[in-house]
């Protein structure tokens, strides 16, 4: 179901920025995870992390689907060769680019266009949400970077940017849908032009990741805030964003070194 809302303007603002604008690292994470010896290559796309409601951690590689990460060693869950075909539908439109866990063997997770289900259990994926507004231009495209799932508020939230024809960009937003249904509950705008990476919702408000970058969106004041920097702990790119609520810690996920860090919560500020 697609519904027609009323866009609330947000005051994200965001670009490319210098690598002499990076703060130099000056602290350690928790740990490091080499990624690449992890999945036992030197070539690999990791693109988003979950971690299900029993602590189990997964990130998705573009290239090669879903694992599963057992300490310091990736572990194949479902390869791209064996991922579920959703139907004519609602087709799959390559690149997955972000996941989260609804439970150890349920997974949302984003493409061009839709969000989709995964079951590993019983090896579905089904169509459950989508980008599209009402009075889109249907040659329009959408595509998220950026998944998070709010438990206590029964949400998933994307962050769909939208391009024209020719690949211009048009506008970004923030959607809201109820986790239950796929149904679009709530549309807001965000400025610039610039993916957000990295989400998770925290507090009654979602968590946004760009470059090493965090920033916080008031869902309730509809506002940004610039909240804190993640160079100092040596991330340069947040493309994957999670709590660990056991470890409690920030998970991040940096595409361009290829590594997973967990930072101490009491280091970072997400208010």
């Amino acid at each position: 179901m697609r519904i027609a809302f009323a866009f609330g303007v947000c005051s994200l603002v965001v670009g490319c920025s210098s690598p002499d604008s990076r703060p130099e690292p000056t602290e350690e994470p928790l740990t490091r995870v080499d990624l690449r010896a992890a999945f036992g290559s030197d070539s690999i796309d990791p693109i988003g992390l979950a971690i299900a409601p029993d602590g189990t951690r997964f990130i998705f590689d573009e290239s090669r689907g879903l694992y599963r990460l057992d300490g310091d060693r990736a572990v194949e869950v479902v390869p791209m060769s064996a991922m579920p075909n959703p139907g004519p539908a609602a087709p799959l439109q390559l690149p997955v680019t972000d996941l989260v866990a609804l439970s150890p063997d349920l997974f949302a997770l984003t493409a061009i266009g839709d969000g989709y289900l995964l079951d590993t259990s019983a090896m579905t994926l089904t169509q459950h949400f989508c980008y599209l507004p009402e009075g889109t231009p249907t040659n329009f495209t959408q595509r998220t970077d950026a998944l998070a799932f709010d438990a206590a508020a029964g949400r998933l939230y994307a962050q769909p940017m939208t391009y024209d024809e020719n690949g211009a960009f048009q506008f970004g937003q923030v959607a809201a849908y109820d986790r239950g249904t796929g149904t679009d509950v709530n549309w807001f705008s965000l400025a610039g032009d610039v993916p957000v990476t990295g989400m998770l919702a925290h507090n009654g408000g979602l968590v946004l990741g760009q470059e090493w970058r965090l920033s916080r969106f008031d869902l309730a004041t509809q506002t940004v805030t610039d909240i804190d920097e993640l160079g100092r702990f040596g991330v340069l790119s947040i493309d994957g964003l999670a709590i660990d609520p056991v470890a409690n810690t920030l998970v991040v996920i940096d595409r361009r070194t290829d590594a997973l860090l967990d930072i101490e919560l009491s280091k970072v500020t997400l208010e």
